[in-house]
């Protein structure tokens, strides 16, 4: 039993341990409010929700270059010039395009000229229309439920057609896909169906309201149960609002979209999981390349120049969890999302600079501008400070950098045209985290081989690091997984040691986890499909394996197309045609443009002697590709069922782009 004095002690530590319970309470610092629309159960409205309330700001949205981003292919839409045009031509491919409107319905002609005879026409009707119209205006077309891009964009500034960005280097025609990765900055919030690549369940048209606020589902459920919130005295926490977020979760809205690289999506990521608020590191890298001299810098590169500004960087020194409107500067101290930039008051731009740039202020130039006062009138500083240059990465287009630069001595009128001056590229930065893994510099490396530039220079970065890990010893797989090798080994096409690393290098358990990775199993598929054998035995054993990686990689995916074409086509040239012409049937129903699938299909009707079946699927083909494989098979047929003048034509078109050694088995 305690004595009366020790009853006393523990009554004083108790009363001690409260006070400084207290003490610490009172001088624990106070966590920051968060939105509450960040988590999972806050679902996306569509921007009608928005406008019931918010009518004004709606109307003037739909006139911004977000607002029009993204819309079906109707007249009203079209910012381009169908009055007098001239075929655009590709002289790499010797083929011209050529748009139209036919009634309501926009299409675009693809064709081939021999002297005066058209020996290829393929036309697509168009679906969509992408980009506001102030730079450019692409377009998508839709094979079945697949959407492509097709190859003819209207340049506005210069008022021409030409190739799409990136079409005048390789002009993939009407075959480029059109991922989530590229329509998730074009549009609201895309949803691609399960297992496909480029099949959309949700596809909205232009970007709304909730890629800048977040999802609105609980905004919307509380206002319509009359809880208002006065957001003129307080912050309404049911939806992001951009301006009460810290000045770095600000950007990463903006950069989102307006920062354009390679973006590396971090473990187990969507590109559609990233929501205002968040910080875009937790979602995805962007990896932008660095220059040896100049940096030309891209159409969507605002992001990037903007925070290398000296502007930016003296003004956001500060408590990245903190915003204060009178000494940060971010994006919307000159631009409201709301409002069109062409509509937007010049002299806004002009007083976010004079706020900071006073006359006869020490850190200011402003009182040294060498422009006369009447031509201060009518231009801002944005003239000089962030002229108007072509960018690296679209043709015929010129917008403001935004890297805000101190020289005066510009000609404003003149376009700079950086383009031609940034130097070789040394390797790649991570522009929005200072601190990338290992494996995710090493996927940067790969993916924008892949991806962007073929330049050796990336796969020689990738390999450095590789060998900094493996070192001279067996290779190692704790930090640079599986998947990632694998994918190394692929584009430097090295079979051979794919094989070799999947076989002997990996473990069983380690194999099994990429059983449902639909890439790492179409690359395994590739390397037993294309490594030259040693032997009979094992050229059977590596087509078998071929078959079954194929397969891997068609479950995984079933609406990637171009794996169920994969995995036909081997099928195939097994003779296995009764398992093979199901699936190619199947494909062709959601997709009845695939040049493979097509191909497949012709050739398991060559061989049970469908020869009327089998030609007029080639035909197709040839319709789709005036250089596609099919052309010389019809020539087989064509000489097979006695038709010599059809072969005759097709083998002297085939001569000028045909391997001489296959044509030598015809003589006409």
């Amino acid at each position: 039993m305690l004595s009366s004095r020790h009853w006393v002690a523990v009554i004083v530590i108790a009363g001690i341990s409260v006070v400084v319970a207290t003490i610490v309470q009172c001088k624990a610092p106070k966590a920051e409010p968060t939105f509450r629309n960040l988590g999972d159960s806050a679902t996306y409205v569509g921007i009608q929700a928005c406008k019931g309330c918010h009518s004004d700001k709606h109307a003037t949205f739909l006139e911004t270059g977000m607002g029009m981003s993204f819309h079906k292919a109707e007249k009203q839409y079209s910012k381009a010039n169908f009055v007098r045009i001239k075929p655009v031509y590709d002289k790499k491919l010797d083929l011209y395009y050529f748009p139209y409107w036919q009634n309501e319905s926009l299409y675009i002609q693809e064709f081939r000229l021999n002297g005066r005879d058209t020996i290829h026409n393929r036309r697509e009707k168009i679906t969509h229309i992408v980009g506001s119209g102030q730079h450019t205006n692409s377009h998508f077309w839709t094979d079945g439920e697949h959407l492509y891009q097709a190859p003819l964009t209207f340049y506005t500034q210069k008022g021409i057609w030409d190739l799409p960005p990136g079409y005048e280097e390789f002009n993939t025609r009407f075959n480029r896909k059109i991922d989530i990765e590229c329509m998730s900055c074009h549009t609201g919030m895309p949803k691609t169906k399960d297992g496909s690549v480029n099949i959309f369940e949700k596809l909205p048209l232009g970007i709304d309201c909730e890629r800048c606020h977040g999802p609105g589902s609980l905004h919307v459920q509380e206002k319509s149960n009359g809880i208002i919130v006065d957001t003129r005295k307080q912050t309404d926490w049911s939806i992001v609002n951009p301006k009460r977020l810290p000045w770095k979760l600000q950007v990463d809205i903006c950069q989102r979209c307006h920062l354009q690289g390679n973006n590396v999506l971090k473990p187990g990521k969507k590109f559609t999981d990233f929501r205002p608020g968040m910080h875009l590191d937790s979602i995805f890298t962007v990896y932008m390349p660095t220059y040896k001299g100049d940096a030309a810098f891209v159409m969507a590169g605002h992001a990037e120049r903007f925070q290398m500004s000296a502007c930016f960087k003296s003004s956001n020194k500060g408590d990245l969890n903190k915003y204060n409107a009178n000494i940060n500067f971010t994006c919307i101290n000159c631009h409201n999302p709301h409002v069109s930039v062409k509509k937007t008051n010049q002299d806004r731009f002009n007083q976010t600079c004079v706020s900071c740039h006073q006359p006869k202020t020490k850190k200011s130039k402003h009182e040294g501008c060498n422009l006369s006062a009447a031509m201060r009138g009518t231009r801002t500083c944005v003239n000089c400070h962030m002229p108007s240059s072509d960018t690296r990465d679209i043709p015929h287009v010129s917008i403001h950098d935004h890297y805000i630069s101190k020289t005066n001595a510009i000609n404003p009128s003149k376009p700079i045209d950086i383009s031609k001056k940034y130097g070789q590229p040394t390797g790649l930065h991570a522009v929005n985290n200072p601190n990338p893994g290992t494996e995710e510099l090493f996927q940067a490396y790969i993916t924008y081989f892949e991806k962007f530039d073929a330049n050796a220079l990336y796969m020689k970065e990738a390999k450095r690091i590789l060998s900094s890990v493996n070192g001279d010893n067996e290779p190692s797989l704790d930090v640079i997984g599986l998947e990632a090798q694998i994918h190394y080994l692929y584009n430097q096409q090295a079979f051979s040691d794919m094989i070799a690393l999947w076989e002997n290098g990996a473990s069983e358990g380690q194999r099994e986890a990429l059983i449902g990775d639909a890439w790492t199993q179409y690359r395994m598929a590739v390397a037993y499909d294309k490594k030259s054998p040693t032997d009979l035995t094992e050229d059977k054993k590596q087509d078998a394996k071929a078959i079954q990686y194929y397969r891997n990689a068609y479950e995984a995916m079933p609406l990637n197309t171009d794996f169920l074409a994969e995995y036909t086509g081997t099928l195939a040239k097994a003779l296995r045609t009764e398992e093979a012409k199901p699936l190619i049937l199947q494909g062709l129903k959601h997709q009845p443009k695939h040049e493979q699938l097509l191909m497949n299909l012709g050739y398991c009707q060559y061989q049970e002697k469908q020869w009327k079946s089998a030609i007029s699927t080639y035909e197709k083909a040839l319709a789709l590709n005036p250089e596609s494989q099919a052309m010389l098979s019809l020539i087989d047929l064509y000489v097979a069922v006695g038709q010599k003048d059809k072969a005759r034509v097709l083998y002297e078109r085939a001569k000028k782009w045909a391997d001489p050694k296959i044509l030598r088995s015809w003589s006409f």
